[in-house]
């Protein structure tokens, strides 16, 4: 076991959570350039279906930590946009399948492609090493703090 003093785990603490202020900002900037005010779980639900084809709706807030009634505000915003589509779960008839409409497909399509390019932007300084070396620390790290997380809805749903 690793033993840590109080500097190197603050400077973890603060690093981490400049992370996550970044990711809550750039996860809005990106719902907005899908709509402008489209809803930051309204634009999750969006990015996990991009992930998994479709979903469940109660799945998909499960999964995103999400309560029902903002899932049912999120899947309502979606669905008038045209972005989502809804179908019977041919599983269960209670049911209802989640899945991108081809318009909240090619939304979704330009704004990956325009996050992949300032992405790449951002780390052309970096080595592949260094990327591989991130990539698998944060990997690591969130296993660590829950072992069971999962990047996939299927997965998730597999593993319950």
């Amino acid at each position: 076991m690793t033993s840590f003093d109080d500097r190197m785990l603050l400077d973890l603490e603060t690093q981490l959570l400049v992370l996550l202020r970044r990711m809550r900002r750039n996860i809005a900037e990106r719902a907005h350039e899908v709509e402008p005010g489209l809803a930051v779980l309204a634009y999750a639900v969006l990015d996990q279906l991009v992930r998994d084809g479709s979903g469940r709706a109660a799945d998909l807030g499960c999964h995103l930590g999400a309560d029902k009634g903002a899932m049912s505000r999120a899947v309502h915003q979606l669905v008038e946009l045209d972005l989502v589509a809804r179908t019977t779960d041919p599983e269960d008839a209670r049911a209802q399948l989640l899945s991108l409409t081809e318009e909240g497909r090619r939304r979704m399509n330009a704004v990956a492609e325009r996050r992949r390019g300032r992405f790449a932007e951002r780390m052309s300084g970096w080595e592949h090493d260094e990327i591989a070396a991130l990539v698998d620390g944060l990997t690591r790290y969130n296993r660590t703090i829950d072992p069971t997380a999962v990047g996939t809805l299927a997965e998730a749903t597999a593993s319950r």
